[in-house]
């Protein structure tokens, strides 16, 4: 008699778990990459990578798709570079200053871009091919690791970009410096950049280019720039205290009492500051006060804080476009 029932029981035990597990993780959830959209393209300055996107259309192109796709590729190219040419380098330049000056190669050797996304699509009277490319700021063949050599005043310190960094303390399990400018004004607010600054009122640099680590920068990108709806004291906290972990308790207790554990041991803690000002000419130089740069010197002698670049940049969503949606790690349950 319990058959049907324990076979249809056990499916709904399963989505229920799913849904309270993808509850339970979206609650540590706090950041979305900020995202600058512009017609040819976008740049995601927390994922770390610029996208340029062309399309092709085949009734343009003797009715040949394969032209199309053609032309369409050579428009993702075209675009790409272009968002390259206008990203912010420092408080002073974009990338396209630096190759009028003559300080590097060209741009478009500086970029090692790749397929993104190839669609056909049907769409209205005429269907068209859509290409994107994308390519990194950060890591082995970013743009950071090309451009650290050309813009350090001072010669490399510590480690270099090609070193595996088996044994640093894992992103997730460090302390991080998290700069909240969501309160500056409109016409004050942020502008993110490859290589910004961190700078007292006074005028002191607290950290830059030739403060941190080579590889840390090229690695990690000298800061993430994300937005968020939680507030400063549920980024310290990290976890929302009550709510979804409360109720996983009540339906799995030793799971979530492991869980709780487990976050515990291993999350690294977050120092939030208030960016009091944007200065600079490009205003990507980050302003704080005097007593909040004293306490962030004082971590980043015990943690390397700074050095290892861990710091993400809280900016208002009110700047430009970002993207969203179910966390990756959530869609194991589906």
């Amino acid at each position: 008699m319990n058959g049907p029932r324990n076979s249809l029981l056990a499916p709904l035990t399963l989505l229920l778990f799913c849904l309270l597990c993808a509850i339970a993780w979206a609650a540590t959830v706090k950041f979305l990459p900020f995202v600058e959209s512009f017609p040819e393209g976008k740049v995601d300055w927390d994922g770390g990578y610029f996208y340029g996107t062309g399309l092709g259309y085949p009734h343009l192109n003797d009715g040949s798709k394969a032209k199309a796709m053609k032309v369409a590729e050579a428009q993702a190219l075209s675009a790409i570079l272009q968002v390259a040419s206008g990203l912010r380098v420092d408080d002073r330049r974009v990338l396209a200053d630096l190759e009028k000056e003559r300080v590097v190669i060209r741009i478009r050797a500086l970029i090692q871009y790749e397929p993104f996304e190839q669609q056909f699509i049907r769409q209205g009277k005429e269907p068209f091919y859509r290409v994107t490319y994308r390519a990194p700021m950060k890591g082995v063949t970013g743009l950071t690791q090309k451009l650290l050599s050309h813009l350090r005043s001072q010669p490399p310190t510590g480690e270099r970009p090609t070193d595996s960094g088996a044994t640093e303390v894992p992103d997730d399990e460090a302390p991080w410096l998290v700069l909240d400018a969501r309160r500056l004004g409109r016409d004050s607010h942020v502008q993110p950049a490859l290589f910004p600054k961190i700078m007292t009122e006074k005028g002191e640099v607290v950290s830059d280019l030739n403060t941190v680590e080579e590889g840390a920068a090229a690695r990690r990108g000298m800061a993430r720039y994300v937005v968020t709806d939680k507030s400063r004291e549920e980024i310290v906290a990290g976890l929302l205290p009550e709510g979804p972990t409360g109720l996983l308790r009540l339906l799995s207790p030793p799971w979530a009492m492991a869980q709780e554990k487990t976050e515990r041991k291993r999350r690294g803690k977050y120092v939030v500051k208030d960016v009091t000002q944007a200065e600079g000419l490009m205003k990507t130089n980050l302003v704080i006060s005097e007593a909040d740069a004293k306490e962030i010197r004082e971590e980043d002698a015990s943690s390397q804080i700074l050095k290892k670049c861990r710091v993400i940049v809280v900016v208002s969503s009110s700047l430009g476009g970002i993207e969203g949606g179910l966390p990756a790690h959530l869609a194991f349950c589906w």
